[in-house]
C-alpha cells in the first residue's frame, strides 16, 4: 500500500454500500446519522482468527468504542456467510461488512500487493479510520491488531466528544 493512496485526516470519507453479517445493506451516511461518529476498521483475516472460545479481542475492544457512543464497523473481503458465522459464534453486535470486490478497501487505500508463490495478490492492511458526523476522517491508525491502538483511539474519541 502506498501511503499516498490511503485516505488521510481531513479527507471526506468515501461512501460505501456493503452487506453486513445479517444480509442488510449498510452505507456510511446512514451510520453517521444524527451526530454520530463511526470507527471504520479494515481488518485482515488474521484479526478474526485470533478469536476463540476463551475470548475475542476484536469484540472486546470494539465494545469499548460502542460504550462511548461511537459505531464500530468492520470491513474485510470475506463473504457474508463467513461473517454471519463469526458474529453468531462471538455474539458480535456491530456490523461486519463484506467487500468481496475490495472496491471500498481500495477506495480507502488500505491494501497492498503481495507475492504468494509467484502470484501477485491484494491484501488488506489493517487500518482504523475515525469519521466525524460530517463525514470527514478525523483520525487514522494502522495497528497490526486492535489492542495496539485502542487506548489512543479511546483517548481521541473522548477528546473529540468532550467526555
Amino acid at each position: 500500500m502506498s501511503k499516498d493512496k490511503r485516505r488521510k485526516i481531513g479527507d471526506v470519507a468515501p461512501e460505501f454500500h456493503l452487506f453486513d453479517q445479517n444480509h442488510q445493506k449498510v452505507n456510511l451516511m446512514d451510520l453517521l446519522g444524527d451526530n454520530n461518529y463511526v470507527l471504520l476498521y479494515f481488518i485482515s483475516t488474521e484479526e478474526r482468527s485470533r478469536c476463540d472460545r476463551s475470548g475475542c479481542p476484536l469484540k472486546e475492544n470494539l465494545e469499548k468504542v460502542m460504550d462511548l457512543g461511537v459505531t464500530p464497523v468492520v470491513i474485510d473481503p470475506d463473504p457474508v456467510e463467513e461473517h454471519k458465522r463469526f458474529a453468531q459464534d462471538h455474539d458480535i453486535k456491530f456490523p461486519i461488512l463484506s467487500d468481496p470486490t475490495m472496491e471500498t478497501i481500495k477506495g480507502y487505500g488500505v491494501y497492498e500487493k503481495v507475492n504468494v508463490n509467484g502470484i501477485e495478490k491484494e491484501k488488506v492492511v489493517s487500518t482504523v479510520f475515525l469519521i466525524n458526523p460530517e463525514g470527514r476522517i478525523v483520525a487514522v491508525w494502522e495497528p497490526k491488531v486492535i489492542e495496539e491502538s485502542i487506548d489512543d483511539i479511546i483517548k481521541v474519541i473522548r477528546k473529540l466528544k468532550g467526555i
